[in-house]
């Protein structure tokens, strides 16, 4: 009886036993999953963090500007800056002449008033004596009506005169008023465009120091100005391909003006220019600071094909077109600046760039010597410089060969 008890005591143990091993086992088991799908939720949030991080730097590539974009954009902000410049100094001028005008009109004013103070002076003595003997006794002492009449008329005349003089008097006075009011008006306007225009100035010192700065930095990494060279070299080829445009679109203007009987030729055309070589003016005068063809960039030595000439000389300097012909482009361009393309018919062109002041529009005629522009810095990285090529049918050629020796 006891062994029977024992051994129902003994597989109670057991099955309680096995019931806690399940039991932990299930536990162990929900522990487990809970923690894989934990993992789960980790790893997918890790892996959008990763996207989200992957489409900042792609963001970040696309806004990234190349060395010519952000040359293009400080260009673009001093050439607002100093329209702006020149749009006060206008204005500075404009009133410091009408303070000019003001004064003298004062003058003269004050002239016209102390003529009529001296002229009013001397009828108040009248009207005094007058007064004194009596207007009745000069009105009555005539003996016969028709006289008092006439001495009433003159009398009336007299009356009006002064009263013509003293309303003179009280208009110039208030004319002069006036004229003192805007004086003092345009003083202070003047005071604060003197004032706007040194800002103005401020910051364009400042512009351009940045501008100075930054391609210093350009110029001390060598890899960033490697590529700036690279993107110039690209510019070059956007060059050419603009060329090749216009004169495709110039021949087929000619065609059509040859077909409805018009003459459609440039200036210069039927091989003017061509007899001009050797000849032809410095488009600014300046030591040549970059010769035409093979040759190595001043800093890294790197090996570079010039398509033009660069002429030194100060910011502001006016330049020429060495010829007489039809301008075709005028405008900015990356890697060149302000640009100037000038055809002189027979497929001949001649470039100017880097300009500060473009003075001539798209469909402009121009005759040799005549000022186009003026030397400035934009777009380039030495400076204040007038870039000049010569091309024929879109090849370039030496434009120290075509100008005449100095």
């Amino acid at each position: 009886m006891s062994v029977k008890r024992r051994s129902i005591k003994n597989m109670r143990i057991t099955v309680l036993g096995t019931t806690a091993v399940l039991a932990v086992c299930m536990l162990t088991s929900v522990a487990i999953a809970e923690d894989i799908d934990e993992k789960k939720q980790e790893l997918t949030e890790i892996k959008k963090e990763i996207e989200e991080k992957k489409e900042l730097i792609r963001e970040s590539k696309s806004e990234e500007k190349t060395v010519l974009e952000e040359l293009e954009e400080m260009d673009a902000s001093l050439e607002k800056r100093e329209r702006e410049l020149v749009s006060l100094e206008y204005d500075m001028e404009t009133t410091s002449e009408k303070i000019e005008q003001l004064g003298e009109r004062i003058i003269e004013v004050e002239e016209d008033i102390a003529r009529l103070k001296e002229h009013i002076e001397v009828r108040l003595v009248a009207l005094y004596k007058l007064n004194d003997a009596g207007y009745v006794p000069v009105m009555f002492s005539s003996t016969d009506y028709t006289d008092v009449r006439r001495r009433m008329k003159y009398l009336s005349a007299i009356v009006r005169t002064d009263q013509q003089l003293f309303s003179e008097y009280k208009n110039l006075n208030d004319a002069l008023n006036d004229d003192l009011d805007e004086l003092e008006t345009k003083r202070d306007e003047l005071k604060l465009l003197t004032e706007e225009v040194a800002r103005k100035k401020l910051e364009i010192g400042r512009e351009k120091s940045k501008r100075s700065s930054y391609l210093n930095e350009v110029k001390k990494e060598r890899g960033l100005y490697e590529e700036t060279l690279d993107e110039l070299e690209e510019s070059r080829k956007k060059l050419t391909a603009l060329i090749d445009t216009l004169l495709e679109e110039r021949q087929k203007e000619t065609e059509r003006a040859k077909m409805e009987g018009h003459d459609h030729t440039s200036p210069s055309a039927g091989g003017a220019f061509a007899s001009l070589k050797g000849a032809l003016p410095r488009p600014v005068s300046g030591p040549t600071i970059t010769l035409y063809g093979t040759g190595t960039d001043p800093i890294y030595n790197n090996p570079i094909f010039n398509k033009g000439i660069e002429i030194q000389a100060d910011e502001g300097v006016d330049f020429i077109s060495v010829a007489g012909g039809q301008v075709i482009y005028a405008d900015y361009f990356e890697g060149y600046g302000n640009l100037i393309i000038i055809d002189h018919g027979d497929s001949y062109y001649t470039i100017y760039a880097h300009a500060r002041d473009i003075l001539v529009g798209v469909g402009d005629t121009v005759s040799a010597g005549k000022v186009i522009g003026t030397v400035g810095d934009t777009g380039s990285l030495k400076g204040p410089n007038l870039y000049f090529e010569i091309r024929h049918h879109g090849n370039t050629s030496d434009p120290q060969s075509w100008l005449a020796s100095q």
